[in-house]
Formats: structure tokens, C-alpha cells, sequence
């Protein structure tokens, strides 16, 4: 008999013991209902996408203002392994899903998640920790920043969601999405130290865990 929390999920077995259906579970057990599932049908490379609601303030344990918001989580991306570096030792899983904190629902979320997830396949190539995409273009309509910025999740629900979850000997790791301006990026790259500077900045302007797209650079 299915567990009630595969039935929300659509899972019509409890003992499935396919990567989709034990993340699925995960998500289920550690962030409770999806409040909206984005499901894509495309059969050759499935990634769904689901937003769960929450108070990052008080998942944080900070003293501050609520700040109201969803976390997405790609479901799918880690169906493949990404295309590590040839001859060359990688510190991160080439089994990764992505995670994005944003503000609302607006379906350009979803759809950029989605492109960013299928993105190692298509490119044959992998995100870890630090790695940025630059963009010739900001993806988001009305949001001045065009490159895409992996970090791991500040939460360590996030950070440690498919841990459990193996794939090829490879444990599934997410990483969590942020887009920063030209002169930040110009920041990252610089160097070796650019990234550490980087998250300095972001402590130092409290930066917001909610992606706000009207935010001004800290560079």
C-alpha cells in the first residue's frame, strides 16, 4: 500500500526504489507537501520541478524579519551524471539537483531552473560548487543580472536533502542558484581569493536568502 506521502507525489509505490521515486520521498519527508509541481514532458530528459513554501527567517534562526518565500528543487538533473573534467580529480558529486530561493511563483523561475538543470547534459560538461554561467543576456525579464552563480544551499535541509541517495557510487548533492550583476561576476573570476570576497560581501550587505531581482550590486 502507498504511504500518503507517495500519494501526493504521485508515486503508486512505496518500495520503488528508482531515483525519481526516492527523491521524491526525501522531499516528501524532509519539506512536506509541494505547494506547486512544475512537471515537464519531455520524455528524452524529465526534470520536474517543485516549490515548497517557507519562512526562510525562521528556517535560518536569525533575528530578523520574516521573509516569506518558496525553495524549487529540481528533481531529475541527477538522473544523469554530469561530464566531470577528463583526467582530472573532482571534490564535487557529479550527481547534483538544483535549488533556487525566490519570492513567488512566476512561471520564469521554473522555466530557467528547468534550462539550468538541463544544461551539463546538453553541454556535456558539470556545475560544482563556485562555477558560474555567464549569460549574453539577463534571463529574467526586468532583472539587470545575467550570470548564474552555484553555491551549496545555507540550509542544511537543503544541503543534505539526497545525501542518502546514490547514484553510480556517486552521492546526489544540490547546489543552490544565484544570479549576480557584471561587476560581481568581474569579482568571482578575478582570482583565487575573488569568491571568498565574494561571500564576504554577501555578509556584509545581510544579504536576503530570497532571490530579489530589484537588488543593488554589491560591487
Amino acid at each position: 500500500m502507498a504511504e500518503k506521502s507517495d500519494i501526493l507525489y504521485g508515486i503508486a509505490e512505496a518500495n520503488d526504489d528508482s531515483l525519481p521515486a526516492m527523491r521524491l520521498r526525501a522531499m516528501a519527508s524532509e519539506l512536506g507537501e509541494a505547494d506547486h509541481m512544475d512537471l515537464d514532458d519531455d520524455t528524452a530528459l524529465r526534470i520536474n520541478i517543485y516549490a515548497f513554501g517557507r519562512n526562510f527567517v525562521e528556517e535560518c534562526d536569525v533575528d530578523a524579519e520574516d521573509q516569506e518565500g518558496y525553495v524549487l528543487v529540481t528533481s531529475g538533473m541527477s538522473d544523469r551524471l554530469m561530464s566531470g573534467p577528463v583526467d582530472a580529480d573532482v571534490d564535487d558529486t557529479l550527481a547534483a539537483e538544483l535549488v533556487w530561493n525566490v519570492p513567488d511563483l512566476n512561471p520564469a523561475y521554473f522555466a530557467t531552473l528547468r534550462w539550468l538543470a538541463k544544461l551539463p547534459d546538453i553541454d556535456r560538461t558539470w556545475f560544482g560548487q563556485g562555477h558560474t554561467v555567464p549569460m549574453p543576456t539577463p534571463p529574467l525579464e526586468g532583472c539587470p543580472f545575467k550570470t548564474f552563480l552555484f553555491l551549496p544551499p545555507i540550509i542544511r535541509t537543503d544541503r543534505e536533502l539526497f545525501e542518502h541517495i546514490e547514484h553510480d557510487g556517486h552521492a546526489i548533492g544540490t547546489l543552490c542558484v544565484h544570479l549576480i550583476s557584471d561587476s560581481e561576476y568581474a569579482l568571482v573570476r578575478n582570482s583565487e581569493e575573488g569568491l571568498g570576497e565574494f561571500l564576504d560581501l554577501l555578509d556584509d550587505h545581510d544579504h536576503p536568502h530570497v532571490f530579489n531581482p530589484a537588488r543593488k550590486p554589491y560591487v
